[in-house]
């Protein structure tokens, strides 16, 4: 179900862990923010902006990911505003979609919803009685943007915040906890995030904030606990660092494999500190 998060701005729901898509309404045009993995959830989107008097003729591409991108169809001959690194990305992540989805390379390729209009660091997007400022946020992704409307205190933070499931990290844990406390500094009364329920009211948003950095910096604490005692071993840190203990009752375990997410969030992070200690960076 399409919902009114604020005035003029809906959340979109998409098939991936709960996932959420937006639409902007503007005075001078409507805007989509990311288009899911399918052709009919980019429709829905196309056609909820045609039916409020708009053209389906502008879209922001968060980053790279499948259920970011793939949705599209609907959409093609936008303008595709999308960071720079996501263009690398998106090649990136060709062969293993290829591959996943048993199609060649060239077929996900004409899938793909391409950035048309690229930026290194930061956008503006005027609609007229409204701005959307588009900044990196990078952690989940390098080439990640979350964006900001400032007139109803809005952010869309994509991947970078997800309320539904536990922090995916493929790029940087640190440079995740960078992109939180970047956050943690905006005046936030709406958060959308990539995936999971849409958050309401200042203290709501920073609490989830708050725990989103706690969460990182417990699990990378815990890590070099155990790599200051002497375990090289990646299995033994997987099983020591427990769910219950790090996420406990904030998010329901039963729910999108929330376990092996967590396992995934672990490891990556135990990746990382062993590295630096191998390399003699901590």
């Amino acid at each position: 179900m399409i919902v009114e998060e604020a005035r003029g701005i809906f959340s979109v729901p998409h098939s991936a862990a709960e996932g959420k898509n937006v639409i902007v309404l503007g005075q001078k045009a409507a805007v989509a923010i990311d288009v899911g993995a399918y052709p009919e959830e980019g429709r829905q989107m196309a056609d909820f902006i045609r039916e409020r008097g708009y053209t389906p003729n502008r879209v922001i591409i968060t980053h790279g990911h499948r259920d970011h991108i793939l949705g599209g169809e609907d959409f093609l001959g936008a303008d595709v505003y999308g960071p720079r690194k996501t263009v690398e990305e998106i090649q990136r992540q060709i062969p293993g979609l290829a591959k996943q989805m048993g199609l060649s390379e060239e077929q996900i390729d004409a899938r793909i919803l391409h950035p048309t209009i690229t930026f290194e660091n930061q956008l503006w997007i005027d609609l007229g009685n409204r701005q959307l400022h588009l900044f990196p946020t990078p952690g989940h992704s390098p080439d990640i943007v979350s964006v900001y409307i400032s007139d109803c205190r809005l952010l869309v933070a994509s991947d970078t915040v997800v309320t539904g499931i536990v922090p995916a990290i493929f790029h940087s844990s640190a440079a995740l906890e960078a992109s939180i406390q970047r956050l943690r500094q905006l005046d936030i009364e709406t958060l959308i995030p990539g995936h999971g329920p849409v958050l309401h009211g200042q203290a709501v948003v920073r609490d989830w904030l708050n725990w989103t950095s706690s969460y990182i910096g417990g699990v990378r604490s815990a890590v070099r606990s155990m790599i200051a005692a002497g375990e090289r071993d990646r299995a033994a840190i997987l099983a020591s660092i427990s769910y219950d203990e790090h996420v406990g009752g904030r998010l329901p375990v039963h729910k999108h494999g929330m376990p092996k997410r967590h396992r995934n969030a672990v490891g990556k992070i135990a990746d990382e500190e062993m590295t630096a200690k191998c390399c003699g960076w901590a």
